[in-house]
This record gives C-alpha cells, sequence and structure tokens, in this order.
C-alpha cells in the first residue's frame, strides 16, 4: 500500500515538473528583416568625359584633344542633347605604323590631325548601341534581313555609314552577320559601349572609324627640307 502511494506521489511531481518546463520554454519568434536596396549609380555618371578617356583611353585621348575646345563642346552637348565618341582602344592606337605616328605628332600636321579626330565624334546626339541595332521594319527587307534604322551619322569630320557586322567565312566570302554593328567604311566594329556623364556614351571600337582617305592629306601641303 505504502509503495503504490509513492509510485502515485512520485508520478504527480514528475507531472508538476514537465509543466512547468513546458511553461517556461522559451518561445522562438520570427522578425521580418527589412534589407534596405539602394540603387548604385553608374560610376561613369558624374564622371568627366576628359577624365574617363584619360583613365581608360589615354592615346585617344591625347588624339581628341588636337580638337580645339572639344571638351567644352562635350560639355555643352552633355547638358543638352548628349552626344557620342567612337573610340579605338589602346591596342588599336599603338598599332598604328611608325610613319603615320610621326605624322600625327608632326604640328605642321595640325589641321589633319583634327579631322582624323572630329571623324570620332557626334555632337549634339547620343546614339546608343540598342539605338544602332535598332531596326527599320516599314522599309522592304533585303535578302530576308531589315534594314537598320540608322544608315549613317553626321560626326564633327563628315558623314559616317552604319553597317552589320559580320563574322566567319573565308577571304571575306560566306562570312554571316553577328548582330553587331561597324562603322565607317573601315567597318570598325563596335566592341563595347559605356555611358558616361549625363547624356553621353563612349563606343570602344577595333578600328579607326574615320576614312581611310584622310591620310593622304597627311604631308600634302609640305614642303620637303622644312
Amino acid at each position: 500500500m505504502l509503495r503504490s502511494v509513492g509510485f502515485f506521489l512520485m508520478a504527480i511531481a514528475a507531472s508538476h515538473l514537465m509543466g512547468t518546463a513546458v511553461a517556461f520554454s522559451p518561445r522562438i519568434t520570427h522578425r521580418p528583416v527589412c534589407i534596405h536596396l539602394r540603387s548604385t549609380p553608374d560610376p561613369t555618371e558624374n564622371e568627366s568625359i576628359e577624365s574617363y578617356l584619360q583613365q581608360n583611353y589615354p592615346l585617344f585621348e591625347s588624339l581628341l584633344s588636337k580638337i580645339p575646345n572639344i571638351y567644352n563642346t562635350l560639355r555643352e552637348s552633355d547638358a543638352a542633347n548628349g552626344y557620342t565618341l567612337f573610340v579605338p582602344s589602346d591596342v588599336v592606337m599603338e598599332s598604328i605604323d611608325s610613319k603615320r605616328k610621326l605624322q600625327i605628332a608632326d604640328p605642321r600636321n595640325a589641321e589633319a590631325t583634327e579631322k582624323l579626330a572630329s571623324y570620332h565624334v557626334v555632337p549634339n546626339g547620343k546614339v546608343t548601341q540598342e539605338r544602332l541595332k535598332r531596326e527599320d521594319w516599314t522599309v522592304p527587307k533585303i535578302d530576308g534581313v531589315a534594314a537598320l534604322s540608322i544608315g549613317g551619322l553626321l560626326t564633327l569630320g563628315g558623314e559616317l555609314r552604319v553597317g552589320r557586322s559580320k563574322s566567319g567565312g573565308i577571304f571575306g566570302f560566306g562570312a554571316k552577320e553577328d548582330g553587331g554593328v561597324v562603322i565607317g567604311n573601315n567597318e570598325a566594329k563596335v566592341v563595347r559601349s559605356v555611358n558616361v556623364g549625363v547624356k553621353g556614351v563612349v563606343h570602344e571600337v577595333d578600328a579607326f572609324v574615320a576614312p581611310e582617305l584622310i591620310w593622304r592629306y597627311f604631308d600634302i601641303l609640305r614642303i620637303p627640307g622644312f
């Protein structure tokens, strides 16, 4: 009898302890975590075009600076309708043969050098890569391919054609369009595009966009020995 009562009391005590443990068990609450995402501005958004070119395309920048008041022109364009630059990479600039490098550096060729650089500048108009690639569906297709809405651009130096880039093939035959864009008769391909400033865009190209004919003007009025 006493043993039964003992077991009964032990059962009550254990039940009481379990109830207490449950009563004081910690509660896990899930609080919502708010993550505030702030849009990061383009690092070139507030950068001047002069600073951007000096840091990324120093060789072309030295050529562009041959145009009088060019940065004033670009700043004014940036505040209005924007501007577009076609910038040969440093690899392209370094690949110029030694004779042409000397011609560019010669102050007696200042006018021809300015003309060469001017073909790489489109003032008062931001032309993005998407805009260059845009197709014109209002005209009939040629060989099943829609024409580009922009067939040419007017630069400070003169007009340049805009076309589709091609790759593959052998000796120019069998090449197929690869979705890119080329500028000028030299078919300088747009490699990458970066927005600079407020309304500016810089297109890196793999060749000069200026006509090859421009090189004939170097030294043309020079008198031998002077």
